[in-house]
């Protein structure tokens, strides 16, 4: 297929699916996964890539049909960009910052005037397991690396994810630690969880409540909580700005990702309104290849935390950028634009 994207000359421009393939499943509240996909969009030298996740509404199918309805040689209007799948808006985003970056021989953090995120210090995440000695010397084996392990919860069994703190606690004692549940509990499950959470040291715990449940859940888990001092992080609660102010008061951090935002803009936006509400940002991304995940670490030196491990789970990642030095943190590509180089001969 051939068009151009908004503020582009009439250029060809090339969009293809790629199916990953996760090295072992990883489990969360949500479900188990063992592969995903990704959208790529390319014009010329530049490219984008944005994930589909099995939560959210978008489907490769609505994407396809999407991209066959755009007439041959002619712009994307703003119009038309603002309602496109979601997937389509942040690829789209990506291909254009990485194109102007390029043109003017920057990286695009320093392209978008953003601290530089190398050195920032990562989490490395840890999936729900179903084995908890298993668990515990993979926990050993990345805290190794990484001195800061998030560790998913929502099991279904509240003791178990109880087990799991206790296990990662011992087994990574001197490790920063938090949770991410996911949405996986209840408001009384959460209100008697937390407690024992902040027992066994965990920084803070992200949604622990379902999205579902609108503000009026969040606002159930403030009024049932006896004690508000382990810090709360919403992510699937926080989709847009307006998400973020009706939660001041009742989190004390936000999870950003570019999918949620649409692109760079919509997530510098979303922290900008984080910090003026006083809250914590936490920099988070999909599982999704390196391409995606170093486009995100180029807003990382403006958060307090970065979960940017999405590619580490992948069998058949074909672009390498961003890496980890031996202490887990972050170390940037050096390159213009995005920064991440195909692995191979391929184009895809």
């Amino acid at each position: 297929m051939s068009s151009s994207l908004t503020g582009f000359p009439a250029s060809p421009w090339s969009a293809e699916f790629r199916q990953l393939i996760l090295s072992q499943p990883f489990r969360i509240a949500h479900g188990a996964s063992s592969e995903r996909l990704v959208l790529r969009l390319r014009l010329g030298e530049a490219i984008g890539e944005a994930p589909f996740v099995p939560y959210y509404p978008d489907t490769p199918e609505a994407v396809k049909i999407w991209l066959e309805q755009r007439e041959p040689a002619r712009f994307w209007t703003p119009e038309e960009e603002v309602e496109a799948p979601s997937v389509v808006r942040l690829a789209a985003d990506l291909l254009r910052q990485d194109l102007e970056a390029k043109k003017q021989g920057l990286a695009v953090w320093e392209f978008l005037g953003q601290p530089n995120p190398g050195g920032m210090r990562a989490c490395r995440s840890v999936g729900i397991p179903s084995d908890l000695e298993d668990f515990s010397e993979q926990v050993r084996c990345f805290s190794r690396q990484f001195r800061v392990l998030k560790l998913k919860l929502g099991s279904g069994n509240s003791a178990f994810d109880e087990a799991i703190v206790a296990a990662a606690r011992e087994a990574a004692p001197k490790a920063v630690l938090f949770g991410d549940a996911n949405g996986g509990w209840s408001v009384p499950e959460a209100a008697a969880l937390l407690p024992k959470m902040e027992k066994l040291g965990l920084a803070f715990v992200e949604q622990p409540v379902h999205h579902a449940g609108g503000i009026e859940t969040w606002r159930e888990l403030h009024a049932a909580r006896a004690s508000h001092s382990l810090p709360l992080y919403a992510d699937e609660s926080a989709q847009t700005i307006s998400d973020i102010c009706a939660l001041a008061g009742l989190v004390q951090g936000v999870n950003i990702k570019l999918l949620k935002s649409g692109g760079f803009g919509g997530a510098l936006a979303r922290l900008a309104s984080a910090r003026t509400l006083g809250l914590g940002a936490l920099l988070g991304c999909m599982i999704e290849t390196s391409l995606g995940v170093t486009a995100a670490a180029h807003l990382a030196g403006a958060f307090d935390w970065i979960d940017l491990d999405g590619h580490l789970y992948l069998a058949n990642d074909d672009y390498e950028g961003l890496a980890y030095d031996s202490e887990g943190r972050l170390q940037m590509p050096g390159r213009q634009g995005i920064g991440a180089i195909q692995r191979g001969e391929g184009r895809f």
